[in-house]
């Protein structure tokens, strides 16, 4: 009787255990997104690499440019998956 007890606590306070870890996981998966932000850094980027390439600085320049194109198509990605969410 004392282990079947003992068995049945300690299955309650695993599981108890369990649905106090997973429901701030689920939480933790939402991902904010701000395209007008994201559009707003590749636009200084961009100037940047205008200013870069104006100095002769054509590396660094096209750098700032990939990474401008990197933040328009994250941008981008985040309207699609806001007009597929709603």
């Amino acid at each position: 009787m004392r282990r079947t007890v003992t068995a049945v606590l300690s299955a309650a306070l695993l599981a108890g255990g369990l649905a106090v870890t997973v429901a701030p996981a689920a939480h933790a998966g939402v991902i904010i997104c701000k395209p007008a932000e994201l559009r707003q850094q590749a636009a200084q980027l961009d100037r940047k690499a205008e200013e870069l390439n104006h100095l002769g600085e054509r590396a660094a320049a096209a750098k700032a440019h990939q990474q401008a194109d990197a933040l328009r198509k994250k941008a981008k990605m985040c309207e699609d998956a806001d007009g597929r969410a709603s």
